[in-house]
């Protein structure tokens, strides 16, 4: 059961930091410090996350995680979601990665 909430934690923490990950490469002009913050947050949340489910599941579960991203990515440029949905997914992302590490 701990190895499946584990599990959970880090999908979910990579998933809501791929959504920082794609607006980084949005054409931005007017980026605020904390803005640029919340970015560096989401985007180190994504990647470690990422990281630690190729450690912990291997090929394939880091396979299906890129799929998801993919599908995470395709979803956010698509619609566009306002600045508070981005802010409340890059700190949602770091605290599930905090509480996986506080699990583990």
């Amino acid at each position: 059961m701990r190895d499946i909430v584990a599990t959970a934690l880090l999908t979910v923490a990579a998933v809501l930091g791929c959504v920082r990950f794609v607006e980084m490469f949005a054409d931005r002009r007017n980026v605020t410090t904390w803005d640029q913050v919340s970015t560096t947050v989401g985007v180190t949340a994504f990647l470690t996350a990422s990281g630690l489910t190729l450690e912990r599941g291997g090929i394939a579960a880091a396979a299906l995680l890129l799929l998801l991203a993919w599908l995470v990515h395709d979803m956010v440029r698509r619609h566009s979601p306002s600045k508070r949905t981005f802010a409340a997914c890059t700190w949602l992302s770091m605290a599930s990665l905090l509480v996986y590490i506080a699990l583990d």
